[in-house]
């Protein structure tokens, strides 16, 4: 009794300190092999048995790794599948599976939990309590999931209780976040920009004078780049801008700094993250039970933002007689996800790299002293005249994101409950009948607060807007399942229905005029200024088969069917027909193999199968669920008078995009099982694609319709090795590798775009060209005379009558080519090593790819020429002027606005080597860990996203699927952590 109290007390003492809940301990095996089983659609099965590609990362590959989402942090470890993630903590990743599966509709796969297609983010789920994750990347593999499974499927399973009796695994961590990769480099210091500024009007004035018929604009250039300082509104210096810089340009060493604030610091600072969980198993003879409480506080290192869950679960199962069989999962999560992102000026990562560094954060009087209100709180400086002498910002008046950040909310909590129940009996040996049932319910809030006492909200005397979302899922599964065996022959016939439901039901308002300054209450504002609700019902049935067979464990097939119905589309055209077909020959099991001491395992397989795809993007982030409906808007006329406006009109012709997918490959075991390699083939042709039609030009851009306009295919090969390099009882090592190489083409167009192309943002697609190749005006380098920028024009010769390419320096004269360079990368994947020396462990990963191009908008904008006193590049003495004629980078000056306009000067390289995530551990003796009442104990460092390598400094090519540099993207965050695992 008292080993169990002093048990019990150090578990209490564990959970009090990090709010209480505690991680599930892996103690799954590390080491696999062809023979292990899987987790695949609707059941399980042996890897040796699977005609297809799938890939499974168990628990002790996920519980290293840091994020409040899953899925953040697999990139690189698993082949074939690329991640994008954001810094945001508990943000979801985009997610592409053997490339791209459309270019209109959605690209994501589907998420399978426990049986059940989900409707959440898997940042509702502790990685503690996920047992594996399956990756299914082949129609063999997904065909059953049908309409749903064309972009690839993840199959996620929670753990589930094992042994008998009573068994207790906890595991706290605590750490910091940080900034993963440094911004890209700026002026810093206000005597520089100010040099900088001064030059860049200077130069353009000598410029400009070059022009024929020029008149000066002052009485010299140095004047007149003078003179440019007043744009700026503040001085921080205690001499007058007039007399800051001397003729020869140098910086007056009599100036005197008065102040100057750092908005980096103020923005962005480590913080402090806290994670524990708790799992305990509970099984006796006719009980297994698998229950969990987790707590995580994932703060960002941008200020007041983070993320907050709170998670419980429970797992039953429970053989009530020998035939039948009941699995219940129930999970409740609490979240809660403060935002730090925003657009326009008052996005805390564009504002902070672009804000001069003479731009004060505090608010000054004239004597340059800080000021602060009645309570002591500090006053922000918003540029807009209340600073020294009356000074007023040139760049973003009347936005302070540090200010923003503190007295601003941006917020989402969601309260989402998940419920699995499945019911198995055993009608005659062999024949099995199972009922799944699954409910998911969702209650989303956002909150959107703006201060009264500064910033943009405050000239409307701030402002609240509140949203509520009601969601639920309800899904149906009935399976009849036969197996059966004759002498050598195997059988497994399934047969199946499925009756998927979604509704949603929301509601959203605003008002302004706050009468307390610090209530997010609705009735402490006075003035509605919005009030919208809406909804929407999807359904999506199906009936399948498959049949799995093998013959002597030597030859496998299988064959999946699935006719599905969507709601998506009108009833004529609402059916589709989905299947897939596999074999695979275990040739290591043929006599001249079976005794062979160098290959232990070799399979050969090929699959085959069309599934399809109804997930219609509206825009990026909105699905349309009424395809074939007209979409209308409810506009006030005046008066309040209601007027419809039509937004999309609807096309009953519409139909499923639909993937055809080809997959053929080996496994092979080598020496023991010592080197284990699996390499793909695969195809996916897509065909019937979704996408915005032409309309007549009386449309103007007020609605859009769809059609399915063209085809496209992915062409690639992937490649797995794995290696035990040493393995006895002190010493284990073992290395791994993966890449993925694939080809995107689109194969067929419209026929108003199969000469011109279609253009779309900075890509142009055409046949035989893939998804992101980058149309762009082409750079034709710098006039040395006066630091034009040069681009390339083709016009036809009137003498000629031919395309002829010529030179010009008029950036709206200039022709838009296509590159021939993409955003896909040539090869990407992972690598990384596990060492193991008696207690001693040691995990390392990295993730990589090469050959793709990016284009740097962010870089490109740091060039720009305009008097708002935005921030320059400090490549900015790369740029031309008189006395470097010969530079790489064309003129920047305060009136040349298309100097710096998009073109191939800002592609850049994407190639990038990413260190992803390393973990040092040490587990302590059993006698040590017995005498704190303990069964096992384990101290480890883990650190995540810690390094990268690439092109530019600031450029981060894992940010973005397109490849373009986004200034307002939360950029990625690094986490160290130390932390403890306990087995009672």
């Amino acid at each position: 009794m008292r080993k169990k109290q002093c048990k019990l007390g150090v578990l209490a003492v564990l959970l009090f300190a990090e709010y209480g809940f505690a991680q599930k301990k892996d103690s799954l095996s590390q080491e696999t092999s062809i023979k292990e089983v899987v987790v695949v659609a609707f059941g399980k099965q042996k890897k040796e048995e699977i005609t297809g590609s799938v890939q499974s990362l168990k628990s002790k590959d996920l519980s290293n790794l840091q994020n409040g989402n899953i899925l953040q942090g697999i990139g690189g470890k698993v082949a074939g599948v690329q991640v994008i993630s954001s810094g945001q903590p508990g943000s979801q990743p985009t997610i592409r599976m053997r490339g791209i599966g459309s270019i209109n509709a959605s690209s994501d796969p589907l998420i399978v939990l426990d049986g059940i297609p989900y409707s959440g983010d898997l940042n509702s789920i502790s990685s503690a309590d996920i047992e594996s994750i399956s990756f299914l990347e082949d129609a063999s593999s997904n065909a059953l999931y049908g309409s749903r499974g064309a972009n690839g499927v993840i199959i996620v399973n929670t753990k589930r209780g094992r042994s008998k009796g009573l068994h207790i695994e906890a595991d706290v961590k605590t750490g910091v976040n940080f900034r993963s990769i440094e911004d890209y480099s700026v002026y810093t210091s206000p005597q520089d920009y100010y040099t900088a500024f001064y030059n860049r009007a200077r130069i353009g004035e000598v410029a400009r004078l070059k022009q024929t018929g020029a008149v000066p604009s002052g009485p010299s250039p140095h004047a007149v780049g003078l003179a440019a300082l007043n744009k700026l509104g503040y001085n921080v210096y205690n001499v007058p801008f007039n007399q800051l810089i001397g003729q020869d340009g140098s910086f007056n060493s009599d100036a005197q700094l008065l102040y100057q604030d750092n908005w980096n610091k103020l923005l962005f600072k480590p913080a402090l993250r806290r994670e524990a969980t708790l799992g305990i198993n509970a099984s006796g003879n006719q009980i297994k039970s698998y229950t969990s409480l987790n707590y995580l506080d994932d703060k960002g290192y941008l200020i007041s933002s983070g993320f907050e869950r709170f998670g419980i679960r429970s797992n039953l199962d429970y053989t009530i007689t020998s035939k039948l069989k009941l699995t219940s999962a129930l999970s409740y999560t609490y979240s809660k996800q403060d935002f730090g992102e925003a657009g326009g000026f008052s996005n805390p990562f564009q504002f902070a790299r672009n804000i001069s560094p003479f731009y004060p954060v505090f608010l000054r009087n004239d004597n340059y002293e800080r000021l602060y209100d009645s309570h002591g709180n500090a006053l922000y400086d918003y540029g807009d005249g209340q600073g020294p002498n009356g000074a007023t910002r040139s760049y973003a008046v009347f936005e302070n994101p540090v200010g923003n950040l503190q007295q601003n909310k941006s917020q989402t909590t969601s309260n989402i409950t998940n419920l699995n129940l499945g019911l198995n009996y055993e009608i005659i040996k062999g024949l099995d009948f199972t009922y799944n049932f699954g409910a998911y319910l969702e209650n989303l809030k956002t909150l959107q607060f703006g201060n009264t006492e500064g910033g943009t909200s405050s000239s409307v005397g701030g402002t609240i807007s509140k949203g509520s979302t009601f969601k639920y899922t309800l899904n149906h599964q009935q399976l009849l399942t036969y197996q059966k065996k004759l002498g050598k022959h195997n059988f497994n016939f399934l047969v199946g229905h499925e009756l998927n439901k979604i509704k949603s039901e929301g509601f959203s308002g605003s008002k302004q005029q706050l009468l307390l300054p610090n209530s997010w209450s609705f009735d402490n504002a006075v003035k509605i200024t919005d009030l919208s609700g809406n909804g929407y019902e999807y359904a999506v049935e199906g009936y399948f088969s498959r049949l799995l067979y093998n013959y002597d464990n030597k030859y496998f097939f299988n064959a999946n069917i699935r006719r599905d119905g969507s709601s998506v589309f009108s009833p004529d055209s609402r059916w589709g027909n989905f299947y897939g077909l596999g074999l695979a020959w275990n040739v290591a099991k043929e006599d001249f193999l079976k005794d062979s001491n160098v290959i232990n395992a070799l399979k050969l397989k090929a699959s085959y199968g069309q599934q399809g795809n109804d997930n219609i993007l509206l825009d990026a982030t909105t699905r349309d669920y009424y395809a074939y409906q007209d979409i209308y808007g409810i506009n006030n006329f005046g008066n309040d008078k209601p007027v419809l406006s039509l937004k999309k009109q609807g096309n009953k012709d519409l139909k499923w995009e639909t993937s055809k997918n080809l997959n053929a490959g080996f496994e092979l075991s080598l020496l023991n099982n010592k080197i284990n390699i699996n390499a793909d083939y695969f195809e996916r042709k897509v065909s019937d694609m979704i996408y915005a039609l032409p309309l007549p030009p009386s449309n103007a851009g007020s609605y859009v319709k769809y059609g399915n306009i063209g085809d496209m295919t992915n062409r690639g090969v992937q490649a797995n090795i794995n290696v035990d390099l040493i393995h006895n009882e002190q010493l284990q090592w073992n290395v791994y590798a993966n890449a993925t190489h694939y080809k995107n083409k689109i194969t067929r167009l419209p026929a108003e775009q199969r000469n011109t192309g279609l253009v779309t943002g900075l890509f142009i697609l055409t046949e035989g060209g893939d998804r992101y190749t980058y149309y762009l005006k082409e750079f034709a380098g710098v006039n040395p005379e006066n630091g034009d920028a040069l681009w390339y024009r083709t016009s036809i010769n009137p003498t000629t009558q031919k395309d002829e390419r010529t030179i010009t320096n008029n950036y709206k004269e200039a022709t838009d080519y296509n590159t021939g360079k993409s955003a896909i990368p040539k090869v990407y994947g992972g690598f990384g090593t596990d060492i193991t020396y008696k207690r001693l462990s040691l995990a390392i990963n990295f993730a990589y790819q090469f050959g793709g191009y990016g284009y740097d908008d962010i870089y490109r904008s740091l060039f720009h020429s305009d008097t708002y006193g935005s921030n320059y590049s400090t490549d900015l003495d790369k740029t031309w002027t008189p006395e470097n004629p010969n530079a790489a980078l064309p003129r920047v000056d305060l009136t040349s606005t298309n100097q710096n306009g998009n073109s191939t000067l800002y592609l850049i390289k994407s190639d990038y080597i990413s260190l992803q995530d390393v973990t040092l551990g040490y587990q302590f003796p059993d006698g040590f860990a017995q005498q704190a009442g303990l069964s096992g104990l384990k101290i480890y460092v883990t650190g995540n996203n810690l390094y990268l390598w690439s092109k530019r400094k600031g450029y981060d090519p894992r940010a973005s699927l397109t490849g373009v540099s986004d200034p307002y993207k939360y950029s990625l965050l690094s986490s160290v952590s130390l932390g403890f695992k306990l087995t009672f």
